[in-house]
C-alpha cells in the first residue's frame, strides 16, 4: 500500500490500483515512460562516465606504455567480464591499489576509447568485447579463455573480493540479505543499468554494508558516490563513515531503501506495490537523486492521478492524496497540476467524503482557487464585450 509521506494523513491507495483506460491514457503512459527512460538512462551513463573521469575510489590501475588509466574492477566484471577474467585472472585479490597492470597490444587512445565505451554505453558490449578480444588477444597469439558470467552461476560466491570484512551481525533472523524485489518488475533503464544491477542483486565485488532496518545491503563505494551526492560526501570526505567498512542510516525502511539502491544501480522505473511514495520523494531529496524523484512523480501521476485524464470515481480518492504527497514533499509543479484537476472537477470532490480528510490549509487553497476561477468565469463576457468595443 502506498503512504502519503511522513506526518500526512490521508486514505491509503494500493499503488497501481485498476482504472478505467482511456485512448488518451494509452497514448500518453507510454509516451512518458520513454521520455522519462531516456532521461534515467543518460543520467545513468553520465554518472559512471563521470566516475571514470574524476577517478573516485578507483580500485585497479592499468598501464597502457607510459599512460596510466585507474578503472573500477566491480564495473569492469559487470559489463566486460572476459577481459576481466583475461586481465586479472587469479590475481585480483592479491594485487594492491599501488601496483598496475601492463595493458599490452592497446593504443592509450584505442584504451582509453574501451573504458569510455565500457563506463558509458547504454547497449550491450557484448560483440563490442568479442571484437576487442579477438583483435588483441588472438590475433596476437594470445590464447583466448571464454567465461560464462550469466550471474546465476555464482549465486552466493563472489568472483572477486576487494574487501574481506565483517559488519555488525545481520539481524534478519537468518534470511538472505538479499532484500526481495516485493514481487515488482525490474526495468532497468539501459544495458548498462541491467548490468550494474547484475551486479548489486548478485552481491559481487561489494565493498561496504549498509545496514537499514534490519536489513544488510551490500553496495559499492564508487557507485553510490557517482549517483548521489550524499554518499560521496559521506564516503569521500572527513565524515566518520568514510573509513568504515559499513555504515547505518537511521529512519528507514527496507522497502524505500531497495527500490533506491534498485534505481541508484539500475535506474529502474517502478515501485513495488507497498511503497511509500512519499518517502521515497524525500529519501531522493535527501540523498540527492534527482532521477529518483521524476520516476517517484511519474509513478504518482500514472497510478494516483491516471495521468489527469476524465474522472474516474475508484481515482478521486488518490488523486486528493497525491495532493498531499505532493504538498508535504513540495512538489509544486505536481501539487499545482493535481489543484487544477480538483478545482475543474470540484463538484465531484466536494461530496467525496476523503476530501473532508485533506489538511484544512489545502481545503482552503482549493476554494481559493474555485472562487479565482469562478471569478474569471464570469468576468469573461464583459471583457470579450469591452475588447470588442474598443477595436470596432
Amino acid at each position: 500500500m502506498a503512504g502519503c509521506g511522513e506526518g500526512g494523513a490521508a486514505p491509503v491507495v494500493p499503488l497501481g490500483s485498476p482504472g478505467v483506460c482511456s485512448k488518451g491514457l494509452q497514448r500518453k503512459g507510454p509516451c512518458e515512460r520513454r521520455r522519462l527512460k531516456a532521461v534515467v538512462s543518460e543520467q545513468l551513463s553520465q554518472d559512471l562516465l563521470r566516475l571514470l573521469r574524476e577517478e573516485i575510489h578507483t580500485d585497479v590501475t592499468f598501464c597502457v606504455g607510459s599512460t596510466l588509466f585507474k578503472a573500477h574492477k566491480a564495473v569492469l566484471l559487470a559489463r566486460v567480464p572476459d577481459f576481466y577474467f583475461h586481465t586479472f585472472g587469479q590475481t585480483s585479490d592479491n594485487l594492491t591499489n599501488l601496483e598496475s597492470i601492463a595493458v599490452e597490444n592497446f593504443e592509450a587512445s584505442e584504451f582509453r576509447t574501451f573504458l569510455q565505451m565500457v563506463y558509458s554505453s547504454n547497449r550491450s558490449l557484448k560483440n563490442y568485447e568479442e571484437e576487442i578480444l579477438r583483435k588483441k588477444i588472438v590475433e596476437r597469439g594470445v590464447p583466448q579463455k571464454r567465461h560464462d558470467f550469466s550471474f546465476g552461476k555464482y549465486k552466493k560466491s563472489s568472483p572477486c573480493s576487494l574487501l574481506k570484512h565483517e559488519g555488525p551481525e545481520d539481524i534478519s533472523d537468518g534470511e538472505d540479505n538479499l532484500i526481495s524485489t516485493d514481487n515488482y518488475d525490474l526495468d532497468p533503464a539501459s544495458e548498462l543499468g541491467e548490468d550494474l544491477l547484475k551486479l548489486y542483486v548478485k552481491h559481487y565485488c561489494p565493498d561496504i554494508d549498509i545496514y537499514v532496518d534490519g536489513k544488510s545491503f551490500k553496495a559499492h563505494r564508487a557507485i553510490l558516490s557517482a549517483r548521489s551526492r550524499y554518499f560521496a560526501a559521506m564516503l569521500s570526505g572527513c565524515w566518520a563513515e568514510s573509513s568504515q567498512k559499513y555504515i547505518t542510516l537511521q529512519g528507514r525502511n527496507h522497502v524505500e531503501m531497495n527500490v533506491m539502491m534498485h534505481f541508484i544501480y539500475g535506474g529502474t522505473l517502478d515501485f513495488p506495490d507497498k511503497a511509500n511514495v512519499g518517502q521515497i520523494l524525500n529519501m531522493a531529496d535527501m540523498y540527492g537523486l534527482e532521477g529518483l524523484k521524476e520516476v517517484a512523480i511519474y509513478i504518482l501521476r500514472r497510478d494516483y492521478c491516471n495521468f489527469f485524464q476524465k474522472p474516474v470515481p475508484r481515482r478521486l480518492a488518490s488523486i486528493l492524496e497525491c495532493l498531499i504527497i505532493a504538498h508535504t514533499v513540495g512538489v509544486d509543479s505536481l501539487f499545482a497540476d493535481c489543484m487544477k484537476w480538483i478545482v475543474k472537477h470540484f463538484a465531484r470532490f466536494w461530496s467525496e467524503r476523503s476530501f473532508a480528510n485533506v489538511p484544512s490549509e489545502i481545503q482552503k487553497s482549493c476554494l481559493n482557487m474555485l472562487i479565482q476561477s469562478l471569478v474569471s468565469i464570469i468576468r469573461m463576457p464583459l471583457f470579450v464585450f469591452v475588447i470588442k468595443k474598443f477595436i470596432l
